[in-house]
């Protein structure tokens, strides 16, 4: 039991790579762009973009999350 933490918490400070910064980076420009256009379409009055830039903000996110699990699980199993 204790080796497969040994293992894990090695696996963790190497997940960190290339891919998952790249991925980050993305996920962070994409929510930012999103987060602009809310707060446009709230000046605005519009309700419904407001609930769809919003959903779409947490779609982004849902895929970054899922984006880096599969980085991690595919080093782990390495």
């Amino acid at each position: 039991m204790k080796k497969d933490i040994k293992n894990m918490d090695k696996g963790t400070k190497n997940s960190l790579g290339s891919p998952t910064i790249i991925l980050m980076g993305i996920g962070a420009i994409l929510s930012a762009a999103l987060f602009y256009f809310m707060f446009k379409y709230a000046d605005q009055g519009n309700l419904l973009m407001v609930i769809i830039t919003s959903s779409l903000i947490v779609v982004v996110s849902f895929g970054v999350v899922k984006g880096i699990a599969y980085i991690s699980k595919h080093k782990y199993t390495k």
